[in-house]
């Protein structure tokens, strides 16, 4: 498949989910220090290039992410930057060289916050899903302590959807711990592929008429692309 400019995917302003693999699907994360200093990267660059972060999960060899950005080229530099200084810090750590974030990240865009909190139990559940654990709250690299039980968290900038579950912090957290609960209850292994594999997440109507607008975009792009010249034949 060609490579979609990120600015067909995503706005200025747009709710996203970012997610990456760590190259070759390798154990890059599995160390509680390389996850640490992710986070601590995301955290000191996030106010610099204005991009608000409503949930996380940091596994042992990928990662998700969802907020909001303001500007897509400071959402773009934001990622370069980050991803390229703990690319570094964590090949000095362990001794070796080359690539740790395999290709391109992926960051498919969010409709609405109704999609966001549907997003960040996903994402709370995810050890759950791989078997590592049986409950989100055994992961402390994840944003679920900061929304079920109040934890602080830096990195995290309360959602209006998150803040409309209750009237006071107490009432909030326990909305939340009884959604996530409840999806452990009914489907706790259920796969959601649209999280990683599609470009647009939301209502369906919505989500038909912005591969619509893609695939007219992409139709432009390569009408406008100029043609390669081609030499003339020599004179016989």
């Amino acid at each position: 498949m060609a490579r979609i400019p990120r600015k067909l995917i995503l706005g200025e302003d747009s709710l996203f989910h970012v997610t990456w693999q760590a190259h070759n699907k390798s154990w890059l994360l599995k160390h509680r220090w390389a996850k640490k200093l992710y986070y601590q990267i995301l955290l000191r660059y996030k106010d610099k290039y204005e991009v608000t972060f409503f949930s996380y999960i940091l596994m042992d060899n990928h990662i998700h992410l969802s907020g909001k950005l303001k500007s897509l080229d400071q959402f773009s530099a934001f990622f370069r930057i980050v991803n390229s200084i703990f690319a570094k810090e964590v090949n000095k750590r362990m001794g070796r060289c080359g690539q740790v974030v395999r290709d391109r990240f992926k960051s498919p865009c969010l409709q609405s916050e109704r999609d966001l909190i549907q997003e960040m139990i996903y994402h709370d559940l995810n050890e759950v899903r791989a078997g590592k654990a049986f409950h989100p709250q055994s992961n402390e690299m994840s944003s679920y302590a900061h929304y079920a039980f109040g934890k602080t968290d830096p990195l995290l900038t309360n959602p209006e959807v998150y803040l409309r579950l209750g009237n006071t912090p107490e009432e909030r957290q326990k909305a939340y711990r009884g959604m996530v609960d409840e999806i452990l209850r009914v489907a706790p292994r259920k796969k959601d592929g649209k999280y990683t594999q599609q470009l647009y997440i939301g209502d369906p109507h919505w989500v038909i008429q912005r591969y619509e607008n893609l695939r007219k975009a992409e139709g432009e792009m390569r009408k406008e692309k100029p043609r390669p010249k081609t030499l003339s034949p020599p004179p016989i």
